[in-house]
C-alpha cells in the first residue's frame, strides 16, 4: 500500500577479503572492518585526516552480535534504543501511548503465543493465491479488501506532494517490486546481486516447504517468479537512474482516471483503485514504461508466472512476524548475508519492532522524557545562524546570475525551519490491542489503522504542514523538498553530534554540520528543481543550471578517481554527487560563521567532524553501499571534503606531497 521504496535490500553472504592499501586510492578504505589493524595502516593526519583522528577507535571498536556495521549513528541509536527498552517495559508509564507500546512489546516476545497462531494467515493467504485460474479471478483478487490488508499487489499506491501543488496531497503510483531491488540487477547481475537472491530464495524456499508444499514445488514458483521480475525489470528504471536528479521530472506524470483506463487497458489498475476507494483528482504515475509492460504481460499465458510472484512475495513477508522455527531461519540467513556470526537478541529485536511498528506513540513518550525543550531551541538558534549564513553565501557567489539569486534567497527566506519534534503529532488514540490479539492480529489491525490514517485521512486533502508523519527518534535529519522544510529531529540530538557541554567549535563540528548539510538539499541537482513553495518549478537560468552542472561534474570526475576496493574498479563519482555536494556546503557554512567568531577554535571543529563519520562495517556491507548508497563512505566524506578549504590547510600545515593537500586548481567545493 505504502510508496515503493527506492532503496536496495542490505545484502551479503560472501566472506570478506582483506583490503590491500597499495590497491586502494588515495587513502585505504578504513570503513572496513579490521582494515586498520591488518594492513597496520597508522597515517598521519596530514595524509589521512580521518583515519588519524579515529585511529584508536578504528582499532579497538568491534561489532555487536547482529550488527553488521557500528558508526556514531548506530552508537546514538543504540542509546536511544537502550531508553526506549526501558519505555517499552516501564509499567510504571501511564497513559495510552505506553499502554500499546508494551503491549506490542510483550506480544513479540511471547513466543509460545507465537508459536501456537503459527502460519495459519499465511497459509491462507497462499491457498487464495494458489486457487486462482483465470486472468479475470487474478483480476478480482487485486480488488478484494483483504489483500490490501494481507495480500500482495503487482503494482503499488500511496500517499505524496503534488509536485506542481505542494499544498495538496496526490495518489502516487509507483512499479512492481523486485526482489532484487534494483532493476539494472536483472541487466548485469553482480556479487550484490547474487547474494540477495541467495537470501530471498533460501527465505521462500523455508516458507513454501513449511507450508507443506514440495521443494520441486518452491522451486518451481521460484523460477516462475524471476522470470517475470526480470520481464518486468527491463521496463523500470534502476536506482542510478531513480537517484538521478532528471528524475524529478521524468518520473511527475499526471493522469486522470480516464487516462489511467487508456494507458492500462489490460491490467485494471483504475478499477483496482476505485474498489479501494483510492480516487483522486491527482494521480501521477511515477513509470509510464513499467505500467505499458505490466498490460503487456498481463494475458492469461503469464497468469502462473504473476501467481508464482505473488506467492514468493508473500511467503517471503511472512516470515518475521510468524513462529520461532521460521524467525529462526530468517536469522541465519541473514546473518549469511550480512556477514556476521551471531544475531542480536530478541528483546532488541522487540526493540526495533515496536519502534518500527508505532514510531509516533514512542517518539511522543520518549521526547518527553529525554529531550529538553533547552536542546531544542539551541539547535534551532544553530539552525537560523546556519540559513543566515546561506543568506550571505548566495549574496556573495560570483556564478549566480541576479534573477537566480533572487529567487534562491526567496526560497531560503520562507524554508521553514523544524527543530527535534512536532508540537502536532498524529493521533493513535483509537488504536487498541486486545486481550484477544495475537501477534499477527495486532500487527494487521495497526496496518488498516495506519492506512486510514496516512491515506485515506489524506487522500484529496490539503497538506497540514504542522503535522510530522515521520519518526523523530531515529538518527537523522532531513530536507523535505516539497515542503521546503529542513528537519533536525531529536534522535540526532545527542552522541557525538551534540551534547550541551560541547564546546561551540564542536557543536558545530557535530550538528551544525549536518544542519548546513540539509540546508544545501535546497540549492542541490535535486533541491534546485522545487521553489519556495515546494513545487516543481524552474528558477534557474539555464546559463546557472549550465554553471552549477559543470561544478558538479568537477566533483564527480575527482571522486570517481578513488578506488576504494581491491577490485580495481573507480568510484561511482554519479552516484553520491547530491550527498557530497551536501557534505562540503555544509562544511563550508560552518566556516563561515566561524569566521565572524574571535579565537574559534578550528582543531576542535575539524576533529569532532571526522568523529561524526566514525564507521566500521562488514566488507559485504561495504560493497553493498559502494553500489547503492547516494552518501560516500565515511572517510570519503571526511578526507575528500576538509581537503577543500583554507582553514583546513592553516589549522594543519598541510602542504604539497601530502596526502591531504589538493592544489587549489583542482578543488571541486561547488558552492
Amino acid at each position: 500500500m505504502m510508496t515503493k521504496i527506492l532503496l536496495a535490500l542490505i545484502v551479503s553472504g560472501l566472506f570478506a577479503s582483506q583490503a590491500h592499501a597499495s590497491t586502494q586510492t588515495p587513502w585505504l578504505n578504513t570503513n572496513v572492518v579490521g582494515a586498520v589493524k591488518d594492513a597496520k595502516y597508522s597515517p598521519t593526519l596530514k595524509d589521512d585526516y580521518y583515519a588519524n583522528i579515529n585511529h584508536e577507535w578504528l582499532i579497538n571498536t568491534t561489532l555487536k552480535p547482529g550488527y553488521p556495521r557500528v558508526a556514531s549513528f548506530s552508537e546514538l541509536q543504540d542509546e536511544i534504543d537502550a531508553r526506549l527498552k526501558g519505555i517499552m517495559t516501564d509499567t510504571g508509564i501511564s497513559g495510552h501511548d505506553a499502554e500499546v507500546v508494551r503491549k506490542l512489546y510483550s506480544l513479540w516476545l511471547d513466543w509460545d503465543a507465537r508459536n501456537a497462531e503459527g502460519l495459519a494467515d499465511l497459509d491462507k493467504q497462499a491457498a487464495r493465491i494458489t486457487s486462482i485460474k483465470t486472468l479475470d479471478e487474478l483480476s478480482a483478487y487485486f480488488m478484494e479488501e483483504e489483500t490490501l490488508y494481507s495480500g500482495e499487489m503487482l503494482a503499488d499506491f500511496g500517499i505524496g506532494r503534488d509536485n506542481k501543488d505542494s499544498e495538496s496531497h496526490n495518489l502516487e503510483l509507483s512499479s512492481t517490486g523486485l526482489s532484487l531491488g534494483d532493476s539494472a540487477e536483472y541487466r548485469k547481475r553482480t556479487a550484490n546481486g547474487d547474494r540477495v537472491k541467495k537470501m530471498h530464495v533460501g527465505i521462500v524456499r523455508y516458507m513454501l516447504r513449511r507450508l507443506g508444499y514440495t521443494e520441486e514445488f518452491a522451486n518451481e514458483m521460484l523460477e516462475r517468479s524471476y522470470s517475470f521480475e526480470e520481464k518486468i525489470a527491463a521496463h523500470e528504471m534502476t536506482l542510478q537512474e531513480l537517484y538521478d536528479p532528471s528524475a524529478i521530472d521524468k518520473m511527475y506524470n499526471p493522469v486522470t482516471m480516464d487516462e489511467l483506463r487508456e494507458k492500462s487497458p489490460a491490467f485494471p489498475l483504475a478499477d483496482i483503485l476505485a474498489a479501494h476507494n483510492a480516487v483522486s483528482d491527482l494521480m501521477n504515475l511515477q513509470e509510464p514504461e513499467w505500467l505499458k509492460s505490466l498490460n503487456e504481460l498481463y494475458t492469461e499465458s503469464n497468469l502462473e508466472e504473476m501467481k508464482a510472484y505473488l506467492l514468493c512475495n508473500l511467503a517471503a513477508g511472512y516470515i518475521t512476524i510468524t513462529d520461532s522455527a521460521a524467525y529462526r531461519e530468517y536469522q541465519r540467513l541473514s546473518r549469511e548475508r550480512l556477514g556476521i556470526t551471531e544475531s542480536k537478541p530478541d528483546d532488541e529485536l522487540a526493540v526495533d519492532f515496536v519502534h518500527g511498528r508505532l514510531p509516533v506513540c514512542v517518539s511522543r513518550i520518549y521526547v518527553e522524557r529525554y529531550v529538553p525543550e533547552s536542546a531544542k531551541k539551541e539547535v534551532a538558534d544553530i539552525i537560523r545562524q546556519t540559513v543566515k549564513y546561506y543568506r550571505s553565501m548566495l549574496e556573495a557567489e560570483d556564478w549566480l546570475s541576479e534573477s537566480t539569486r533572487k529567487k534562491a534567497i526567496e526560497k531560503l527566506d520562507a524554508m521553514r525551519l523544524n527543530s527535534a519534534y512536532p508540537d502536532k503529532w498524529v493521533d493513535y488514540s483509537e488504536y487498541e490491542i486486545t486481550d484477544e490479539m495475537g501477534l499477527f492480529d495486532a500487527v494487521k489491525a495497526l496496518k488498516k489503522y495506519n492506512i486510514q490514517k496516512y491515506f485515506y485521512d489524506r487522500l484529496n486533502q490539503k497538506v497540514d504542514h504542522d503535522l510530522w508523519i515521520h519518526d523523530v527518534v531515529v538518527v537523522n535529519a532531513y530536507y523535505q523538498p516539497s515542503e521546503n522544510s529542513i528537519n533536525i529531529i531529536a534522535g540526532i540530538i545527542g552522541g557525538d553530534f551534540y551534547s550541551p557541554e560541547m564546546s561551540y567549535e564542536e557543536k558545530l563540528g557535530g550538528i551544525g554540520m549536518v544542519i548546513g548539510h540539509e540546508v544545501s538539499h535546497a540549492f542541490d541537482t535535486s533541491g534546485a528543481q522545487f521553489g519556495k513553495t515546494g513545487n516543481v518549478e524552474s528558477w534557474w537560468t539555464d546559463e546557472d543550471k549550465a554553471n552549477f552542472k559543470a561544478r558538479a561534474e568537477r566533483l564527480i570526475k575527482y571522486v570517481s578517481t578513488f578506488k576504494v576496493d581491491d577490485s580495481g574498479e573507480n568510484y561511482n563519482g554519479s552516484l553520491v554527487q547530491t550527498e557530497t555536494i551536501a557534505d562540503m556546503a555544509g562544511v563550508k557554512a560552518m566556516l563561515g560563521i566561524a569566521e565572524g567568531r574571535e579565537n574559534f577554535d578550528y582543531d576542535k571543529f575539524f576533529r569532532q567532524y571526522a568523529k561524526t563519520w566514525k564507521m566500521i562495517q562488514t566488507q559485504e556491507m561495504s560493497d553493498l553501499r559502494v553500489k547503492t548508497d547516494v552518501h560516500a563512505l565515511p572517510y570519503i566524506r571526511v578526507n575528500a571534503i576538509v581537503q577543500q578549504y583554507r582553514e583546513f590547510y592553516s589549522t594543519y600545515g598541510v602542504n604539497a606531497g601530502d596526502k591531504m593537500y589538493l592544489a587549489p586548481e583542482d578543488r571541486v567545493a561547488v558552492w
